[in-house]
């Protein structure tokens, strides 16, 4: 590297910016953990990957969707980030770890990863139609689609679920576990694995929840988020909901977990769920036990796994929005506002101060927010949101009346749209391995 190009480049890593918001976030991480400048902040007691894996999820909060911390990036490089965007890194990272675990000696690290990883989710993805794989030429700029879509939460605004409050996935942490068990097994069933988990998680902790006779209304809306979060075929999902909400008129037969791990991580959501909501009183806290029993856990487990639950919870608390959030629709749009201003901040320079008036385009922009635009509605709505585009180098929409509104519903309809001025995580000559 020449001199000055180096001192370009010092420059941008001073800039304290890892951006899994913007393209090529996985080459400029790679990039830094290659410098030496990304090492894992947590020191363990055991060398086993589900030790390590039990861990890190409590930990750094992937187990509960809520990222407190991440694994390999220290807090300069990510202060910066909303929590969707520490999400998906998080959960980069933690698929980095395991990949590590069993190749840690290869000589081209980052490659063979990604290649494994894209092979994952091309079998994955398929088997549980998460999404409609792309087929980029540049794997790493394929793996940051699919990160953003198993982040992303599979919801409506207008479908009588965004009270929820939550836009992002809360159960990524299956994908590592499934990732984990693809690298030790050379054939293993995804989809049937994927559902017995998350089956399981959304089956007990209802159960878990209903141990005082009766599901609170911040159990009812973590149950709700979790469900969204599922991914289950859509049958499923309905038989669970109807079991959430009581209405279910036949029994539930359970397949449980064979790995100790799934067990363990779904008795401490059970823990989470009843812990984060309300004052466990000493008969439901004895029914709670019975659950980590009926998960063929021993009495030591069973203590480990409260443990490590109750303790995320006594130093997070006030920060986890799924626990203390209000159900109005007040706050949804507090909390997108304070995401997308935050966002615009950092990229106030490319905002310009003025916005032509297009009465057909917010017309329609209106309806997206209460039910699916037809065909030609979306065709003409993109039609005139370039014309707008056209106006201006960035994202002025976001001037317009309820602007911090208007654009996450902008990126749902039309996410190629977003322009990569609006984004982050570009280094001057800083070339991309994969070109």
């Amino acid at each position: 590297m020449h001199g000055e190009e180096a001192w370009h480049l010092g420059m941008q890593l001073d800039k304290n910016r890892i951006s899994p918001g913007s393209k090529n976030w996985i080459s400029f991480f790679f990039h830094l953990h290659q410098q030496g400048e990304l090492n894992i902040g947590f020191k363990f007691k055991s060398h086993s990957l589900e030790d390590c894996l039990h861990y890190i999820f409590n930990q750094t909060g992937l187990l509960y969707g809520y990222p407190v911390s991440n694994l390999y990036s220290p807090e300069k490089y990510v202060s910066h980030l909303t929590s969707e965007e520490k999400l998906k890194l998080l959960l980069f990272e933690n698929l980095f770890f395991t990949y590590n675990y069993y190749h840690s000696n290869e000589d081209d690290i980052y490659e063979s990863f990604i290649t494994s990883l894209a092979s994952f989710y091309e079998h994955y993805g398929s088997k549980i139609s998460l999404w409609n794989l792309t087929f980029d030429q540049n794997k790493n700029i394929k793996i940051e689609k699919i990160i953003n879509e198993r982040v992303k939460l599979k919801s409506k605004i207008g479908d009588g679920r965004y009270w929820l409050n939550q836009s992002s996935n809360g159960l990524v942490f299956v994908d590592v576990l499934l990732y984990s068990t693809f690298l030790k097994e050379d054939h293993f069933d995804a989809k049937a694995l994927h559902e017995n988990i998350v089956f399981n998680v959304l089956f007990h902790m209802t159960k878990s929840a209903q141990i005082d006779g009766v599901i609170e209304e911040k159990e009812m809306r973590l149950l709700m988020y979790l469900l969204q979060s599922s991914n289950l075929d859509e049958d499923i999902k309905q038989q669970l909901e109807a079991y959430i909400r009581n209405t279910l008129d036949q029994n539930i037969e359970i397949k449980y977990p064979s790995n100790l791990l799934h067990r363990k991580f779904i008795f401490e959501l059970c823990v989470y769920l009843n812990y984060g909501t309300h004052q466990v009183k000493p008969d439901e806290e004895r029914k709670l036990r019975e659950i980590g029993k009926h998960l063929n856990l021993n009495p030591s487990e069973v203590e480990e796994a409260s443990l490590f639950s109750r303790t995320f919870i006594l130093k997070n608390r006030s920060n986890l929005s799924i626990i203390n959030q209000d159900k109005s629709l007040s706050v949804f749009y507090k909390n997108i506002q304070s995401k997308w201003t935050r966002i615009l901040g950092r990229n106030k320079e490319k905002i310009v101060s003025e916005l032509k008036e297009s009465k057909e385009f917010m017309d329609l922009l209106s309806k997206s927010t209460v039910k699916d635009l037809s065909n030609d509605e979306k065709e003409l709505m993109k039609k005139q949101f370039y014309d707008i585009l056209k106006t201006m180098p960035s994202l002025a929409i976001f001037l317009l009346p309820g602007g911090a509104l208007l654009l996450p519903m902008i990126s749902k309809l039309f996410p190629e749209m977003l322009p990569t001025s609006f984004q982050e995580n570009t280094i001057d000559n800083f070339e991309d391995p994969e070109k």
